[in-house]
């Protein structure tokens, strides 16, 4: 009972020391940060990375990514339209703007209406 006791102290008391030694051995020091080159003592600045923890604003809104440039015109509306138009009259479906992409995530009234117009003009260069 009594060697029982014994030996588990001895393994404690073994376990803290490899322990102690590991955590000495492996930690650095300043001396390390320096090294002699003919004569002179040279100190190697320390590079810390950190992660980038702010985002701007514009980054994020509500968990849905926005790009920094949002504001789109109508001019462009008016060419994603046109070309939409163009595309649909070629392939002989019928005249439906509203089943595209670029005017379901449309982010402006004047987007939406320069997509509109574009979307007719396109559709009625191509028919007529």
């Amino acid at each position: 009972m009594r060697s029982n006791r014994t030996i588990g102290l001895l393994t404690r008391m073994f376990l803290v020391v490899s322990l102690l030694f590991g955590v000495m051995a492996f930690t650095g020091s300043t001396a390390q940060a320096q090294w002699r080159s003919r004569g002179r003592v040279i100190v190697r600045p320390r590079v810390f990375v950190y992660p980038r923890t702010f985002y701007p604003r514009s980054f994020y809104y509500n968990r849905v990514y926005i790009p920094p440039a949002t504001h789109v015109s109508e001019g462009q509306g008016y060419r994603d339209g046109l070309d939409d138009g163009k595309d649909d009259a070629k392939d002989r479906r019928g005249y439906d703007p509203y089943r595209h992409g670029d005017y379901k995530n449309a982010q402006t009234s004047a987007y939406v209406e320069g997509y509109l117009r574009g979307y007719a003009d396109g559709f009625r260069q191509r028919i007529g």
